[in-house]
């Protein structure tokens, strides 16, 4: 009785395996439902919406503070281990954004870097996240999105 109760559960949890990839497909596939149209007034409305972040020259405390050295990225986080910066501004190169930590568990670096228009996020004991200080994001060109920092 036991063994049929095991097989049973093992079928069960083989067809559940199997089966969960195969939703994903199906969402995947009705997100292929929309129309170009609905895809590119999508991209307008954010497009609009990032536009009018950047003219109104938005000031925060924690946002990417502009300096005569560079720029201070900070990023809080007592548990993480390793935060590092990266962006357009160093070809997405971890190795030249590696932040150190303060006491109160602030990471920052300070980095010079030319006027432009960039896109960046930190990257914390592995995982990609954009810097939650900043309101403007911009699409990262693979599916996600990336912070993004205009020095004028």
């Amino acid at each position: 009785m036991l063994r049929k109760i095991l097989l049973w559960t093992g079928f069960v949890l083989g067809i559940a395996i199997v089966s969960f990839p195969s939703l994903m497909l199906v969402e995947r596939i009705r997100s292929f439902g929309k129309s170009k149209s609905q895809k590119q007034e999508e991209a307008k409305k954010e497009a609009v919406q990032t536009e009018k972040l950047l003219n109104e020259d938005v000031k925060k405390v924690n946002y990417p503070e502009i300096t005569d050295k560079g720029v201070i990225f900070k990023y809080r986080s007592i548990t993480a281990q390793k935060v590092f910066v990266a962006g357009t501004f160093n070809n997405w190169d971890g190795r030249k954004g590696v932040m150190t930590r303060n006491i109160e568990g602030i990471w920052d670096i300070t980095i010079p870097i030319r006027p432009g228009k960039y896109t960046y996020k930190f990257k914390v004991d592995g995982a990609w996240i954009l810097d939650s200080n900043n309101p403007v994001s911009a699409d990262d060109g693979k599916g996600g999105r990336a912070s993004v920092l205009i020095i004028k």
